[in-house]
């Protein structure tokens, strides 16, 4: 197995600034690539520094330890300076032509063994490595807001990564103190197409009848969470909700899966420039009323998990400790059904798919009502 010292970081934004800071920290060399001289500055500055220096300042670290952390990343303007890496994890915007031709440029200026990933969230790692040569040492880490903080990471197996490839990176997430899962090659991979297609489901109530305060407080009870999911869509912004539920429509809607349409509300407070605004008047009290929401999005949640553990894409086991480390769940979808009992999640589910937003899993088509192993 490959022993990784060394990393390279494409794109040292929020995301890729996250994973370097957590990799440094963790005792890996971090070298970081940017577009110019100026931007390698800056980013060292803006995301390696100043939030080091803060929590200096709060006493929740010691300048020793931030010394230490700064002296294990640099950065560089030239593909070059990263033949010395062991690993490369690709974080630049989501523009696919753009990670495309990034990833036939690494192939050109790397070592033949060099593991080459994509921190993606949304295409498939395949297509994105088509120029690689030597795609047997190519996957993808998908890495969750914040990367610093967040412990989830998705190593993304795509049908010609190795075992080799797949050990180094699982050791690499554990040697991070993260925890990672394991998941075949898909949209949006595992977690995403289980949020995104919530977040639709409920923006699509959205109206008179349901604001945004009442939709963010049925999630919350639903879901058993603190922050319900209009919070957290506010958090990563919704023209990324927007893209990114467009982009699975685009690739599961026409399929044996199906997928939650994008709804027009979403996308107009998206194009107005707009937030949920989760005080925006009192929230509904009616019991009734409220469970055709809850209900609606449970059963959006059963479904697309289910497909998901049909087409192999995940494990149950791999899936439910996935979604309660990446969403902060406090239950995951499978210890949900097999608590409200097979039954009354089949209703669910059948109200989903009534309501057009995913096919009937062959689970439940077949009338396996037999609870999850978990």
């Amino acid at each position: 197995m490959k022993d990784v010292k060394t990393v390279g970081i494409i794109g040292f934004g929020v995301m890729g600034a996250a994973i370097g800071q957590n990799a440094a920290a963790n005792g890996y060399r971090v070298v970081y690539k940017e577009l110019n001289d100026d931007l390698v500055k800056s980013m060292y500055d803006k995301f390696v520094v100043k939030p080091l220096t803060k929590r200096v300042g709060q006493a929740k670290m010691t300048q020793a330890d931030m010394d230490k952390i700064c002296g294990m990343i640099s950065g560089t303007t030239s593909y070059n300076d990263l033949k010395a890496c062991d690993l490369i994890i690709e974080a630049a915007i989501e523009k696919m032509d753009l990670k495309i031709q990034i990833f036939g440029e690494l192939s050109d200026a790397c070592p033949k063994d060099t593991i080459i990933v994509s921190n993606t969230s949304t295409f498939l790692i395949e297509k994105l490595m088509e120029k690689v040569e030597n795609p047997a040492r190519t996957a993808g880490l998908h890495y969750f807001f914040p990367a610093n903080v967040n412990r989830l990471v998705e190593v993304i197996r795509q049908k010609n990564t190795s075992d080799e490839t797949y050990q180094a990176l699982m050791a690499f997430c554990k040697q991070n103190k993260k925890v990672p899962i394991t998941v075949k090659d898909f949209p949006g991979f595992a977690i995403n197409p289980i949020f995104i297609s919530s977040y639709l489901v409920l923006n699509s109530f959205y109206g008179e009848k349901y604001n945004a305060a009442t939709l963010e407080k049925i999630s919350q009870e639903t879901l058993g969470v603190k922050y319900g999911i209009m919070w957290v869509q506010n958090g990563s912004g919704l023209g990324t909700a927007y893209h990114a539920g467009a982009s699975m429509v685009d690739y599961l809607a026409g399929t044996d899966i199906g997928f939650p349409p994008v709804p027009d509300q979403l996308k107009k407070m998206f194009e107005g420039g707009k937030l949920w605004n989760l005080e925006d008047g009192p929230v509904l009290e009616n019991r009734a009323e409220r469970a055709v929401v809850g209900n609606s999005l449970l059963g959006s949640i059963f479904c697309i998990s289910t497909h998901l553990i049909e087409k192999g894409v995940v494990s149950v086991k791999d899936l439910e400790l996935g979604v309660c480390t990446a969403l902060a769940w406090p239950k995951g979808p499978f210890t949900l059904m097999n608590e409200m009992g097979m039954d009354e999640a089949f209703k669910r589910v059948k109200m989903a798919v009534d309501a057009g937003y995913f096919k009937m899993p062959r689970k439940f088509a077949s009338g396996d009502l037999k609870p999850w192993d978990l």
